[in-house]
């Protein structure tokens, strides 16, 4: 990625989040709904918008039928905050990264608790 793509998937990522949060007021959507990264090809022709939400599988969901359900809009209002020679057309997909982190935790969390319980266990008989 040379430094004028970073610059446009950073800029894209700003404006990105600062519309969602303030601007979209579809019910669909999740107060804990927030673009991780953005990756812009090289034409600027497609931005794919990596999001996480935070909450159950159909609130990933519905958060993400809405934001698909906006991607014009969202387009359009970015193309008049920023200066771009050509706004490209952004594609939402669920960035699953943050839940993977967590699952892990809670192995991890219960793995521990697990062996608390054996090491006490055999060490109190």
């Amino acid at each position: 990625m040379n430094r004028r793509g970073g610059r446009v998937n950073h800029t894209i990522r700003r404006e990105l989040g600062t519309l969602i949060s303030e601007e979209l007021n579809d019910p669909r959507l999740s107060a804990m709904t927030s673009v991780t990264h953005v990756d812009v090809n090289r034409d600027l022709s497609i931005a794919r918008v990596h999001i996480t939400v935070l909450g159950t599988e159909e609130e990933r969901e519905l958060s993400l039928n809405a934001l698909r359900s906006a991607a014009t809009h969202l387009q359009i209002a970015i193309s008049h905050r920023i200066e771009i020679r050509k706004m490209p057309r952004l594609t939402f997909i669920i960035d699953d990264q943050l839940q993977t982190g967590a699952d892990m935790d809670q192995l991890i969390d219960k793995a521990i608790a697990e062996d608390s319980r054996r090491y006490s266990d055999r060490h109190s008989s």
